[in-house]
């Protein structure tokens, strides 16, 4: 599978060891300059981004705070709660300026990978999802929806639950064991992905997800085991 399909499914890209995702600090979001344009680090690009309406904003963001460490002074870094708690490479702000989402007015934001998303209760994100027409996902392993705003190329609105509980289930039962079942998220990541990928594509690849699982798990146990040997 191509890798860049990974960074569209969140227990692929947080539980695999996929080449194309590696950085020189791989718990960083990825960033890379922007090119020919100025963008203004506002509330009002922010809300660009996480709304699927500006990929430059969400690059000139990343780049700002992951490489440059240029953070806005109403941006302030949240620590990791109890809900988030396990999900890998996870980076939040509370915002001190709400910014626009879709019409929703929204005090937190979160950058993981190529997604900027804010996190809502159920109930919210619920009716955020039926209201945007986002479908579910055919994923077995975690709860993931999604609606491609171009078909062809993305970007992706999606929705998604925190992915460390389901991550440590998926691995446990490739491993031959089992991982007490998780209760359903109170909580949803919702937000925007960036990666350029059709969703024929995207679709193909979810199908896969729990397969690559565990095929991924099978190489670490093969790897344990002649580290053992050794």
């Amino acid at each position: 599978m191509n890798a860049t399909l990974l960074r569209l499914l969140l227990p692929l890209s947080l539980a695999l060891p996929v080449p194309a995702l590696a950085q020189a600090d791989e718990a960083e979001p990825e960033a890379t300059p922007v090119e020919d344009e100025d963008i203004r680090l506002t509330p009002e690009t922010l809300g660009d981004a996480l709304s699927c309406r500006s990929h430059p904003a969400a690059v000139a963001f990343a780049t700002a705070l992951f490489l440059q460490g240029k953070r806005p002074a109403w941006m302030r870094e949240i620590k990791e709660s109890e809900e988030t708690k396990g999900v890998i490479g996870l980076y939040g702000y509370t915002l001190s300026k709400p910014v626009a989402f879709l019409g929703e007015q929204v005090s937190t934001v979160y950058f993981l990978k190529d997604w900027v998303v804010t996190f809502w209760p159920r109930d919210k994100a619920a009716a955020f999802i039926a209201a945007q027409k986002m479908e579910r996902a055919p994923i077995k392993v975690t709860e993931q929806y999604y609606r491609f705003v171009d078909p062809e190329t993305g970007p992706m609105l999606g929705a998604y639950e925190p992915t460390g509980g389901s991550i440590e289930a998926a691995l446990a039962k490739a491993f031959g064991g089992e991982a007490p079942p998780s209760p359903p998220a109170d909580h949803l990541f919702v937000g925007c992905n960036y990666t350029p990928a059709s969703q024929a594509d995207f679709l193909k690849a979810a199908a896969q997800s729990e397969a690559m699982l565990r095929e991924a798990a099978a190489g670490m146990a093969e790897a344990l085991g002649s580290a053992d040997a050794d």
